[in-house]
């Protein structure tokens, strides 16, 4: 038998648990963008190659795929039968594939990034970026739109000639752009595995200076062309990343850049800034008007994505706490090794606040969930950001800062390139830490409906929510 279309994800995401699909897992993708936004109605002429390994028989199969159009796919060279409807991009290929069988899936497409809203793509006026985080990767590509099917990547992305904007993407190029025709292609790859939502491909008036290596890996700002000089708080980028390898070990991935969007518009994205693969997206808006003891803290919790999110990405959307818990503790962390107060002048050290956020903990709790068990909802909700950093720094408080950094360390390395789960960094935590009750101490902090008492502080007491 066949894997049908309707088949969830084993297991299906907890919080996107219609993206996702069964019988294969991704091994590649090579993509391909001709931007042609002059006077065409659909700007992006696109195709994705997909290389996936089979698990089962499959006489048909579905990608995630959502807000394109798409003209003809093949699988492994012959034509195959299609439809694309509720997120599903569904598949009959001609012959069924057997069992750990690499396939070959060729989808060519057209898709358009301006003005495209509820879209991984963000019309940045002179160009675009991707924002595909959480759960819009498969409006920009056809793909496994799950965090725990990593892949490499390929990217070609073609430009008009003799045009201002040039093309970026995650990781790192591989040969110099080439212009033919009407065209200039620049041609990108990653090194390590990346997860969908991590992909960045952007088209704008950029230059790109390397402001230092570190342990060998370069680092690099990518700016819209004429603002050197504007954007100087990215220079701390270099020192940052040496006080992050301090604290966690080897960078884990080919490179790092940060890349002020080349756009006029305010809050061109929605957020601040955004982690993706060797590239962090920041709004210039943001890095222009906020003072350097905000922005900087800031920088750092992108940076930790890098280990935290990037390299080891949660095994599923409910596991977000370790991606953005992690990034905000040690961009905390950061801040008051520097000196720095938090923004609102209230707190000088992370222990005060962390008494601020352990009183609210219950709160959180009643309005978002447990740490661990997010919604769609409350996906980067306060609980994730301040919940999550709360529940790292109760393990510290427990075990002691030499186990704990032990823990860190070490769970980065067992992890290195794959994904992680809770459970799994509680298993962990615990095989470290021997002996101390560390299992069912996490399990608590993570996982409950109320606030356990915080090690080392029998003084704090938590809030009551309200009720009702």
């Amino acid at each position: 038998m066949g894997v049908t279309t309707a088949d969830p994800p084993v297991p299906a995401d907890p919080v996107f648990p219609r993206l996702g699909n069964s019988g294969y897992e991704v091994e590649s993708y090579d993509l391909e963008f001709v931007y042609r936004p002059e006077g065409q109605k659909v700007p992006v002429e696109a195709e994705a190659v997909i290389t996936a390994r089979s698990s089962v028989e499959l006489q048909k199969f579905s990608l995630d795929a959502q807000k394109m159009h798409v003209k003809s796919v093949t699988v492994d060279g012959e034509d195959a039968r299609f439809t694309l409807a509720k997120k599903k991009l569904q598949i009959s290929p001609a012959s069924s594939v057997a069992p750990n069988h690499v396939m070959r899936i060729n989808v060519r497409y057209d898709v358009d990034p301006r003005g495209s809203g509820a879209s991984g793509w963000v019309d940045t006026g002179r160009g675009f970026a991707l924002a595909p985080q959480p759960d819009k990767a498969h409006t920009v590509f056809p793909c496994n739109d799950v965090p725990w099917d990593k892949a490499d990547f390929t990217f070609r992305v073609s430009v008009t000639r003799g045009s201002d904007a040039v093309a970026v993407a995650s990781g790192l190029p591989l040969k110099p752009p080439e212009t033919r025709g009407a065209y200039t292609t620049y041609t990108y790859g990653t090194v390590h595995p990346v997860a969908p939502e991590l992909v960045q491909i952007a088209v704008g008036r950029y230059e790109t200076e390397e402001i230092g290596t570190v342990d060998g890996v370069p680092i690099s700002l990518v700016l819209p062309r004429g603002a050197a000089g504007r954007f100087g708080q990215l220079d701390m980028a270099v020192e940052q990343m040496r006080w992050a390898v301090r604290e966690l070990g080897p960078f884990p991935l080919e490179a790092y850049g940060l890349m002020p969007l080349d756009t006029d518009g305010e809050v061109p994205f929605g957020f601040h800034a955004l982690e993706t693969h060797t590239l962090t997206v920041y709004d210039p808006s943001y890095l222009s008007s906020t003072p350097l003891e905000s922005v900087a803290p800031h920088m750092m919790h992108e940076l930790v994505h890098s280990w935290f999110g990037g390299s080891v990405t949660p095994k599923t959307w409910a596991d977000n706490w370790i991606s953005e818990g992690h990034a905000n503790y040690y961009g905390l962390t950061y801040r008051f090794a520097q000196g720095w107060s938090t923004n609102d002048g209230r707190h000088r050290s992370m222990e005060s606040l962390m008494a601020d956020f352990y009183r609210s903990g219950d709160v959180y709790r009643a309005q978002y969930g447990p740490v661990a068990r997010p919604t769609k909802e409350s996906l980067f909700s306060e609980q994730v950001y301040r919940g999550g950093p709360l529940v790292l720094y109760a393990l510290e408080q427990k075990v002691g800062k030499a186990a704990f950094r032990q823990i860190e360390r070490s769970f980065l390395a067992a992890y290195e390139g794959g994904s992680a789960s809770t459970d799994d960094y509680i298993a962990h935590a615990d095989r470290i830490a021997p002996g101390q009750g560390v299992k069912g101490f996490l399990e608590s902090w993570l996982k409950g409906t109320e606030t356990p008492p915080m090690p080392n502080h029998p003084d704090w007491k938590v809030t009551p929510p309200p009720k009702g």
